[in-house]
């Protein structure tokens, strides 16, 4: 067993890495935090014995120098062998040591690299992502330049009034229909982005007047226009954004 071993954790009981990359525990300090009553040497001999575990698999075995000049034979075990060993304590503190255990072993495999498998599904999601992101600001790409195309056809030079007749024109011819339900269209897509009654307002407006205003001179009198340019722009671009 390589004795260059590096400590990973130790909350509740050190637990150890060799160079291999095995996780170990000291046999005798687990012992000791158990609170077993019984011998360590006695105890790990009747561990070994009754659960069947390999040396130089589940365990390794080594003698150490004490202070009396005799060997003691100590033991590392595994941390699956230390799990099992914590579970068949049966008793509250063997399950609060072999969840630590099973804590440790969690924590440590986040930390280590990912295998290739792994780095190919994160560079894939990465790609995917990507691709979402280019797609997303092509697409605003795209209704920036459709209002720009907007913008040139219509002319913006001009009052607001020729411009809003402008683009109900544009629409009308956009969506094959004619100018007057063109007309229309806005009436009703004014009315709900505004919650208003566009046509009731006018005419109550050329009642009290005596004005036969049109509806572009309606909203100019009743400084709607920009809200209606507005409308208008939204109606244009309605299938690209859509």
């Amino acid at each position: 067993m390589d004795t260059n071993l590096k400590l990973i954790a130790n909350e509740m009981l050190p637990v150890y890495e060799s160079v291999s990359g095995e996780k170990i525990v000291d046999a005798r300090e687990l012992h000791g935090k158990l609170m077993i009553a019984t011998r360590f040497n006695d105890w790990i001999s009747r561990m070994i014995d009754n659960y069947g575990f390999i040396e130089n698999e589940d365990f390794y075995s080594y003698l150490s120098k004490t202070s009396s000049g005799r060997p003691s034979k100590e033991y590392w075990l595994t941390l699956d062998t230390a799990k099992e060993i914590a579970m068949v304590q049966n008793n509250e503190m063997g399950r609060v040591v072999r969840k630590y255990f099973i804590e440790v072993e969690k924590r440590y495999r986040q930390q280590q690299p990912k295998t290739t498998a792994e780095m190919l599904l994160m560079y894939a999601q990465q790609m995917v992502e990507q691709e979402r992101r280019v797609k997303q600001i092509e697409e605003q790409v795209t209704i920036v330049q459709h209002r720009l195309d907007n913008i040139d056809r219509i002319d913006t030079i001009g009052d607001l009034r020729q411009r809003l007749n402008r683009m109900i024109q544009r629409y009308a011819h956009q969506n094959g229909i004619p100018f007057s339900h063109a007309w229309k269209d806005f009436v009703q897509a004014f009315n709900t982005a505004y919650k208003t009654n566009l046509e009731l307002r006018r005419q109550n407006y050329i009642n009290k007047t005596g004005k036969d205003v049109s509806r572009p001179q309606f909203l100019e009198d009743m400084g709607l226009l920009e809200d209606a340019v507005r409308v208008a722009d939204k109606m244009l671009n309605r299938e690209v954004t859509a």
